[in-house]
Protein backbone atom coordinates (compact mmCIF):
# COMPACT_ATOMS: atom_id res chain seq x y z
CA UNK A 1 0.00 0.00 0.00
CA UNK A 2 2.94 2.32 0.63
CA UNK A 3 4.24 1.74 -2.66
CA UNK A 4 1.30 2.02 -4.06
CA UNK A 5 0.45 5.64 -2.13
CA UNK A 6 3.87 6.62 -3.48
CA UNK A 7 3.03 5.38 -6.92
CA UNK A 8 0.31 7.37 -6.96
CA UNK A 9 1.41 10.62 -5.57
CA UNK A 10 4.33 10.63 -8.55
CA UNK A 11 1.65 10.37 -11.29
CA UNK A 12 -0.56 13.14 -10.02
CA UNK A 13 2.31 15.55 -10.04
CA UNK A 14 3.18 14.10 -13.68
CA UNK A 15 -0.08 14.64 -14.79
CA UNK A 16 -0.22 18.16 -13.45
CA UNK A 17 3.12 19.04 -15.16
CA UNK A 18 3.57 17.07 -18.47
CA UNK A 19 0.60 16.56 -20.93
CA UNK A 20 -0.01 17.27 -24.17
CA UNK A 21 -2.85 16.76 -27.59
CA UNK A 22 -2.03 16.97 -30.37
CA UNK A 23 -5.19 15.40 -31.40
CA UNK A 24 -8.47 17.16 -32.76
CA UNK A 25 -11.54 17.46 -30.78
CA UNK A 26 -13.79 14.66 -31.91
CA UNK A 27 -16.89 13.23 -30.87
CA UNK A 28 -15.49 9.21 -30.07
CA UNK A 29 -18.14 6.55 -30.26
CA UNK A 30 -18.52 3.87 -27.75
CA UNK A 31 -15.91 0.94 -27.64
CA UNK A 32 -16.24 -3.14 -26.28
CA UNK A 33 -12.48 -4.26 -25.66
CA UNK A 34 -10.76 -6.72 -24.02
CA UNK A 35 -7.60 -7.40 -22.25
CA UNK A 36 -5.48 -10.38 -21.23
CA UNK A 37 -3.28 -9.65 -17.69
CA UNK A 38 -0.04 -12.10 -16.78
CA UNK A 39 1.33 -11.67 -13.30
CA UNK A 40 1.88 -12.39 -10.16
CA UNK A 41 0.56 -11.34 -6.16
CA UNK A 42 2.65 -9.12 -4.72
CA UNK A 43 3.58 -9.92 -1.26
CA UNK A 44 4.23 -6.47 0.02
CA UNK A 45 4.08 -7.95 3.89
CA UNK A 46 6.89 -10.71 4.54
CA UNK A 47 3.46 -12.67 6.17
CA UNK A 48 1.55 -12.42 2.51
CA UNK A 49 4.25 -14.79 1.09
CA UNK A 50 1.97 -17.85 2.17
CA UNK A 51 -0.60 -17.07 -0.17
CA UNK A 52 1.93 -16.97 -3.27
CA UNK A 53 1.50 -20.12 -5.32
CA UNK A 54 2.83 -19.06 -8.82
CA UNK A 55 2.28 -16.83 -11.71
CA UNK A 56 -2.04 -16.02 -12.14
CA UNK A 57 -3.84 -14.76 -15.45
CA UNK A 58 -6.66 -12.60 -15.70
CA UNK A 59 -9.30 -11.33 -18.11
CA UNK A 60 -10.90 -7.85 -17.94
CA UNK A 61 -13.78 -7.21 -20.19
CA UNK A 62 -14.68 -3.27 -20.72
CA UNK A 63 -16.38 -0.37 -22.50
CA UNK A 64 -14.54 2.78 -22.72
CA UNK A 65 -14.70 6.52 -24.99
CA UNK A 66 -13.56 9.28 -24.90
CA UNK A 67 -14.65 12.95 -23.74
CA UNK A 68 -16.20 15.32 -26.26
CA UNK A 69 -13.87 18.08 -25.59
CA UNK A 70 -16.80 20.40 -24.44
CA UNK A 71 -15.34 21.59 -21.48
CA UNK A 72 -12.09 23.03 -20.16
CA UNK A 73 -10.85 20.37 -18.22
CA UNK A 74 -11.15 18.30 -20.93
CA UNK A 75 -8.64 20.28 -22.81
CA UNK A 76 -6.24 20.87 -19.56
CA UNK A 77 -6.09 16.86 -19.55
CA UNK A 78 -5.37 16.28 -23.11
CA UNK A 79 -8.70 14.71 -24.12
CA UNK A 80 -8.88 11.91 -21.41
CA UNK A 81 -10.85 8.91 -21.77
CA UNK A 82 -13.33 7.42 -19.41
CA UNK A 83 -14.82 3.61 -19.14
CA UNK A 84 -15.98 0.56 -16.81
CA UNK A 85 -13.61 -2.75 -16.68
CA UNK A 86 -14.81 -5.87 -15.23
CA UNK A 87 -11.63 -8.05 -14.06
CA UNK A 88 -11.41 -11.82 -13.19
CA UNK A 89 -8.54 -13.92 -11.93
CA UNK A 90 -7.88 -16.56 -9.10
CA UNK A 91 -3.95 -15.02 -8.04
CA UNK A 92 -2.96 -18.77 -8.33
CA UNK A 93 -4.16 -19.87 -5.32
CA UNK A 94 -8.29 -21.56 -5.43
CA UNK A 95 -7.86 -22.92 -1.78
CA UNK A 96 -7.04 -19.78 0.21
CA UNK A 97 -8.18 -16.75 -2.17
CA UNK A 98 -10.43 -18.35 -4.59
CA UNK A 99 -11.59 -15.45 -7.48
CA UNK A 100 -10.78 -11.97 -7.45
CA UNK A 101 -13.58 -9.76 -9.19
CA UNK A 102 -13.49 -6.01 -9.78
CA UNK A 103 -16.00 -3.64 -11.49
CA UNK A 104 -13.49 -0.27 -11.70
CA UNK A 105 -14.81 2.78 -13.51
CA UNK A 106 -11.60 4.54 -14.48
CA UNK A 107 -9.86 7.20 -16.31
CA UNK A 108 -6.97 6.94 -18.99
CA UNK A 109 -5.40 10.38 -18.50
CA UNK A 110 -2.81 10.64 -21.61
CA UNK A 111 0.66 12.13 -21.21
CA UNK A 112 0.67 12.70 -24.83
CA UNK A 113 -2.12 12.27 -26.55
CA UNK A 114 -1.89 12.10 -30.91
CA UNK A 115 -3.89 11.68 -33.48
CA UNK A 116 -2.98 8.09 -33.79
CA UNK A 117 -2.40 6.85 -30.33
CA UNK A 118 -1.09 8.13 -26.94
CA UNK A 119 0.38 7.40 -23.60
CA UNK A 120 -0.72 7.85 -20.61
CA UNK A 121 -2.31 6.50 -16.65
CA UNK A 122 -5.10 4.62 -16.17
CA UNK A 123 -6.69 5.38 -13.07
CA UNK A 124 -9.49 3.39 -11.15
CA UNK A 125 -11.76 3.44 -8.16
CA UNK A 126 -14.20 0.81 -7.65
CA UNK A 127 -15.88 -2.46 -5.74
CA UNK A 128 -14.07 -6.05 -5.54
CA UNK A 129 -15.26 -9.22 -4.69
CA UNK A 130 -12.96 -11.75 -3.10
CA UNK A 131 -15.11 -15.50 -3.12
CA UNK A 132 -12.85 -16.92 0.04
CA UNK A 133 -11.71 -14.39 2.52
CA UNK A 134 -10.37 -14.89 6.06
CA UNK A 135 -12.41 -17.22 8.21
CA UNK A 136 -10.69 -18.43 11.64
CA UNK A 137 -11.99 -22.30 11.15
CA UNK A 138 -12.22 -22.90 7.45
CA UNK A 139 -9.64 -20.49 5.71
CA UNK A 140 -7.45 -19.03 8.58
CA UNK A 141 -4.56 -18.59 6.70
CA UNK A 142 -5.59 -16.25 4.15
CA UNK A 143 -3.83 -13.30 6.44
CA UNK A 144 -4.89 -10.91 3.89
CA UNK A 145 -8.54 -9.98 3.38
CA UNK A 146 -11.51 -10.37 5.58
CA UNK A 147 -14.29 -9.79 3.74
CA UNK A 148 -15.84 -10.18 0.44
CA UNK A 149 -17.08 -6.95 -0.56
CA UNK A 150 -13.80 -4.78 -0.94
CA UNK A 151 -12.61 -1.99 -2.72
CA UNK A 152 -10.34 -1.66 -6.30
CA UNK A 153 -7.95 0.46 -6.89
CA UNK A 154 -6.09 0.14 -10.34
CA UNK A 155 -2.88 2.20 -11.45
CA UNK A 156 -1.68 1.64 -14.94
CA UNK A 157 0.78 2.99 -17.16
CA UNK A 158 -0.59 2.19 -20.60
CA UNK A 159 0.56 2.85 -24.12
CA UNK A 160 -2.56 3.06 -27.15
CA UNK A 161 -2.66 2.57 -30.43
CA UNK A 162 -5.34 3.76 -32.59
CA UNK A 163 -5.91 1.40 -36.66
CA UNK A 164 -8.88 2.67 -37.99
CA UNK A 165 -12.07 1.42 -35.81
CA UNK A 166 -9.41 -0.95 -33.22
CA UNK A 167 -7.51 0.68 -30.48
CA UNK A 168 -4.67 -1.49 -29.19
CA UNK A 169 -3.10 -1.29 -26.19
CA UNK A 170 -0.20 -2.25 -23.51
CA UNK A 171 0.44 -1.64 -19.74
CA UNK A 172 1.82 -2.45 -16.66
CA UNK A 173 -0.06 -2.29 -13.74
CA UNK A 174 -1.02 -3.03 -9.90
CA UNK A 175 -4.51 -3.93 -8.93
CA UNK A 176 -5.61 -3.60 -5.12
CA UNK A 177 -8.10 -5.19 -3.41
CA UNK A 178 -8.72 -4.09 0.31
CA UNK A 179 -11.39 -2.93 2.18
CA UNK A 180 -10.36 -0.15 4.46
CA UNK A 181 -9.69 -2.46 7.48
CA UNK A 182 -13.50 -2.48 7.82
CA UNK A 183 -13.65 -6.04 8.96
CA UNK A 184 -9.87 -7.56 9.96
CA UNK A 185 -7.39 -8.96 8.45
CA UNK A 186 -6.75 -6.10 6.24
CA UNK A 187 -3.19 -6.62 4.62
CA UNK A 188 -4.91 -5.98 1.02
CA UNK A 189 -4.03 -8.15 -1.90
CA UNK A 190 -2.05 -6.75 -5.05
CA UNK A 191 -2.04 -8.04 -8.14
CA UNK A 192 0.83 -6.95 -10.32
CA UNK A 193 0.42 -7.70 -13.58
CA UNK A 194 1.73 -6.93 -17.49
CA UNK A 195 -1.40 -6.79 -19.74
CA UNK A 196 -2.43 -6.11 -23.34
CA UNK A 197 -6.03 -5.40 -25.07
CA UNK A 198 -7.49 -4.64 -27.89
CA UNK A 199 -11.31 -2.84 -28.46
CA UNK A 200 -13.60 -1.94 -31.84
CA UNK A 201 -15.30 0.97 -31.32
CA UNK A 202 -19.38 1.29 -32.33
CA UNK A 203 -19.42 3.88 -35.05
CA UNK A 204 -17.12 6.49 -36.51
CA UNK A 205 -15.90 9.10 -35.29
CA UNK A 206 -16.72 12.84 -36.13
CA UNK A 207 -16.11 16.19 -35.90
CA UNK A 208 -17.21 17.53 -32.53
CA UNK A 209 -18.37 20.92 -31.88
CA UNK A 210 -17.15 21.82 -28.94
CA UNK A 211 -16.72 24.74 -26.40
CA UNK A 212 -13.56 26.56 -26.95
CA UNK A 213 -10.81 26.25 -24.03
CA UNK A 214 -11.70 28.73 -20.81
CA UNK A 215 -8.85 30.90 -20.04
CA UNK A 216 -10.38 32.37 -17.08
CA UNK A 217 -7.57 33.73 -14.24
CA UNK A 218 -6.67 31.53 -11.83
CA UNK A 219 -7.95 32.97 -8.49
CA UNK A 220 -5.18 34.16 -5.89
CA UNK A 221 -7.77 33.73 -2.96
CA UNK A 222 -8.37 29.67 -1.34
CA UNK A 223 -11.55 27.64 -0.95
CA UNK A 224 -12.22 27.32 2.23
CA UNK A 225 -14.04 24.14 3.08
CA UNK A 226 -15.69 21.75 6.22
CA UNK A 227 -16.36 18.41 6.12
CA UNK A 228 -18.45 15.78 8.15
CA UNK A 229 -18.01 11.78 7.68
CA UNK A 230 -18.85 8.78 8.78
CA UNK A 231 -16.74 5.07 8.64
CA UNK A 232 -16.91 2.00 10.28
CA UNK A 233 -13.44 -0.16 11.34
CA UNK A 234 -11.86 -2.65 13.40
CA UNK A 235 -8.82 -2.34 14.59
CA UNK A 236 -6.91 -4.84 16.97
CA UNK A 237 -7.55 -8.07 16.25
CA UNK A 238 -9.85 -10.11 13.81
CA UNK A 239 -13.47 -11.01 15.40
CA UNK A 240 -13.32 -8.09 17.76
CA UNK A 241 -16.00 -6.07 16.14
CA UNK A 242 -17.13 -2.56 13.98
CA UNK A 243 -16.93 0.49 15.75
CA UNK A 244 -18.22 3.88 14.20
CA UNK A 245 -15.84 6.35 13.02
CA UNK A 246 -16.17 10.38 12.59
CA UNK A 247 -14.31 13.15 11.21
CA UNK A 248 -14.92 16.92 10.61
CA UNK A 249 -11.87 18.25 8.38
CA UNK A 250 -11.78 22.48 7.59
CA UNK A 251 -9.33 23.25 5.18
CA UNK A 252 -7.95 26.22 3.02
CA UNK A 253 -7.42 25.08 -1.01
CA UNK A 254 -5.41 27.46 -3.17
CA UNK A 255 -5.49 26.80 -7.13
CA UNK A 256 -1.74 26.98 -8.03
CA UNK A 257 -2.38 26.25 -11.99
CA UNK A 258 -5.33 24.74 -13.77
CA UNK A 259 -4.95 21.18 -12.65
CA UNK A 260 -3.99 21.67 -9.34
CA UNK A 261 -4.08 22.61 -5.96
CA UNK A 262 -2.56 22.46 -2.89
CA UNK A 263 -4.31 22.52 0.60
CA UNK A 264 -3.93 23.28 4.44
CA UNK A 265 -6.02 21.94 7.48
CA UNK A 266 -6.97 20.65 10.77
CA UNK A 267 -8.82 17.01 11.04
CA UNK A 268 -10.93 15.98 14.24
CA UNK A 269 -11.34 12.27 14.54
CA UNK A 270 -13.02 9.89 16.74
CA UNK A 271 -13.21 6.51 16.81
CA UNK A 272 -14.89 4.03 19.01
CA UNK A 273 -12.27 1.01 17.58
CA UNK A 274 -9.88 2.51 20.02
CA UNK A 275 -11.71 0.86 23.23
CA UNK A 276 -10.85 -2.03 21.53
CA UNK A 277 -6.73 -1.48 21.36
CA UNK A 278 -7.05 0.40 25.10
CA UNK A 279 -9.84 -1.51 27.08
CA UNK A 280 -8.57 1.63 29.78
CA UNK A 281 -10.94 3.79 27.23
CA UNK A 282 -13.90 1.44 27.30
CA UNK A 283 -15.74 2.93 31.17
CA UNK A 284 -14.59 7.02 29.24
CA UNK A 285 -17.51 8.82 27.35
CA UNK A 286 -16.98 8.68 23.42
CA UNK A 287 -15.93 12.58 23.55
CA UNK A 288 -12.49 11.82 24.97
CA UNK A 289 -11.71 9.29 22.06
CA UNK A 290 -11.24 12.86 20.04
CA UNK A 291 -7.73 13.30 18.29
CA UNK A 292 -6.89 16.76 16.73
CA UNK A 293 -4.55 16.63 13.86
CA UNK A 294 -3.13 19.02 11.26
CA UNK A 295 -2.98 18.10 7.59
CA UNK A 296 -0.86 19.58 3.84
CA UNK A 297 -2.47 18.33 0.94
CA UNK A 298 -2.27 18.41 -2.91
CA UNK A 299 -5.02 18.10 -5.52
CA UNK A 300 -5.79 16.97 -9.14
CA UNK A 301 -8.72 19.38 -10.10
CA UNK A 302 -11.30 17.96 -13.15
CA UNK A 303 -13.70 21.03 -13.39
CA UNK A 304 -16.22 20.21 -10.11
CA UNK A 305 -14.09 17.39 -9.07
CA UNK A 306 -11.06 16.76 -7.50
CA UNK A 307 -8.69 13.60 -6.76
CA UNK A 308 -6.63 14.61 -3.70
CA UNK A 309 -3.75 13.24 -1.04
CA UNK A 310 -3.42 14.54 2.74
CA UNK A 311 -1.06 13.95 4.97
CA UNK A 312 -0.20 15.18 8.61
CA UNK A 313 0.93 14.64 12.31
CA UNK A 314 -1.23 13.55 15.23
CA UNK A 315 -1.25 16.91 17.74
CA UNK A 316 -3.38 15.13 20.10
CA UNK A 317 -4.61 11.68 20.82
CA UNK A 318 -5.59 10.39 24.13
CA UNK A 319 -3.95 6.52 23.08
CA UNK A 320 -0.44 6.46 20.89
CA UNK A 321 -1.59 5.88 17.38
CA UNK A 322 -0.47 3.38 14.89
CA UNK A 323 1.36 6.02 13.64
CA UNK A 324 2.64 9.96 14.42
CA UNK A 325 1.69 10.54 11.18
CA UNK A 326 -2.29 9.99 9.05
CA UNK A 327 -2.38 9.96 5.46
CA UNK A 328 -6.00 10.24 3.30
CA UNK A 329 -6.44 9.38 -0.43
CA UNK A 330 -10.04 9.97 -1.83
CA UNK A 331 -12.02 12.07 -4.26
CA UNK A 332 -14.31 15.31 -3.90
CA UNK A 333 -17.37 16.80 -5.67
CA UNK A 334 -18.94 20.36 -5.64
CA UNK A 335 -22.29 20.60 -6.49
CA UNK A 336 -24.45 24.15 -6.11
CA UNK A 337 -22.82 27.13 -4.90
CA UNK A 338 -21.50 25.89 -2.17
CA UNK A 339 -22.08 21.48 -1.13
CA UNK A 340 -18.94 19.47 -1.16
CA UNK A 341 -19.36 15.54 -1.40
CA UNK A 342 -16.02 13.55 -0.20
CA UNK A 343 -15.48 9.55 -0.50
CA UNK A 344 -11.53 8.75 1.01
CA UNK A 345 -9.99 6.50 2.80
CA UNK A 346 -7.23 7.44 5.93
CA UNK A 347 -4.49 5.24 6.15
CA UNK A 348 -1.51 5.21 8.60
CA UNK A 349 1.14 4.74 6.00
CA UNK A 350 1.13 0.88 4.55
CA UNK A 351 -2.08 0.08 7.28
CA UNK A 352 -5.98 1.05 6.43
CA UNK A 353 -7.75 3.20 9.06
CA UNK A 354 -11.30 3.49 7.71
CA UNK A 355 -13.51 5.02 5.15
CA UNK A 356 -14.87 8.26 5.12
CA UNK A 357 -18.34 9.23 3.63
CA UNK A 358 -19.23 12.73 4.19
CA UNK A 359 -20.29 15.73 2.93
CA UNK A 360 -19.46 19.42 3.35
CA UNK A 361 -20.24 23.27 2.55
CA UNK A 362 -17.24 25.17 0.64
CA UNK A 363 -17.18 29.10 0.10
Amino acid sequence: MRCLASLLLGSLGLLAAAQQSDAPPLRQPWSLGARAHYGFLWPHRPSSWILVEGHASALELFAERRVQGDRPWHHQYALPTYGVGVLYTGLANPDRVGGCVRVLPYLFLPFRQQAKGGFGMRVGWGVGYVTKPYDRRENPQQIAIGSRINTAIQIMPEYRMQRGPWSLMAGVGVDHWSNGSYQLPNLGLNYLSASFGAAYALGERSAADPLPPQEEPISKRPEYSVVAAFGMNESGSPLSGQYTAYSLSGQAQWRVSRKSGISAGMDLFNKGSLASKYPELAAQDRITYTQIALHGGYALLFGRGELFMHMGPYIYTPEPEDAAVFHRVGMRYRSGGHMVWNISLKSHYAVADHWEFGVGYRW
